[in-house]
């Protein structure tokens, strides 16, 4: 009778057991998906302009830092989907280009052309040795500009390079101060930079200076000239 007893005690156990890990199979895990943003303007709703490719920058956010990767597609089908986890952005940003005219050419059926066959001569290479190998030193053309912008000497292609490196590197508030300087230097730079320097300002809490920046950004969009 101990036994039995003992034996049904064991059984109803089990049973518990079992019925607790099917409920905790069937528990859904809740996960924060990062966010895609596409970015559209007036350009879109325009016949005179077709999308060329797709700009994509995907932006991985830490406690310490993060960084920013950036990539261009022709169809928006390529653009990557992978989960970039909670709180990271993918923005995309149509490149528009103007659409081409069509050139109509007019053929009088009076008139033939004859066009007389032309044997190309076959194309001689000289072969040469190849040269001796070369040893190269790296040189960090970066951090070499932004130790002359330091001393006071600054051009745009410098505060660009050097803008640049700190925001893809992550370093977004460092950025912000470069991007401003780049703004105060040149006043009608590529239509990116307003971009750039509004991610920048939005680090830095700037948010309404962030926003005007961005309505500029979406008013003259990427178009290729």
């Amino acid at each position: 009778m101990k036994n039995l007893k003992t034996f049904l005690i064991a059984l109803l156990l089990l049973i518990s057991l079992n019925c607790f890990a099917q409920k905790a199979a069937l528990t859904p895990v809740s996960s924060e998906k990062g966010k895609t943003v596409i970015l559209t303007d007036n350009l879109a709703s325009n016949s005179d302009y077709v999308i060329k490719s797709y700009y994509v920058e995907e932006r991985i956010n830490k406690l310490f830092g993060g960084r920013i990767t950036t990539y261009e597609v022709t169809k928006l089908d390529m653009v990557y989907t992978n989960d970039l986890g909670p709180n990271n952005t993918r923005t995309i940003i149509p490149r528009y280009v103007k659409k081409k005219q069509k050139k109509t050419s007019i053929t009088h059926p009076e008139t033939s052309v004859e066009i007389a066959a032309v044997t190309a001569e076959p194309v001689k290479v000289a072969e040469t040795a190849p040269a001796e190998s070369v040893n190269y030193v790296k040189v960090d053309v970066t951090g070499a500009y932004q130790k002359v912008l330091e001393k006071g000497y600054k051009s745009p292609e410098m505060l660009q390079k050097v803008a640049d490196r700190l925001y893809f590197d992550g370093n977004l508030n460092t950025a912000a101060g470069y991007y401003e300087q780049l703004f105060i230097l040149v006043k009608d730079p590529d239509v990116i930079y307003y971009y750039r320097y509004a991610q920048s300002l939005k680090a830095i809490n700037q948010l309404e200076k962030a926003d005007l920046l961005m309505k500029r950004f979406k008013s003259e969009t990427l178009v290729v000239k």
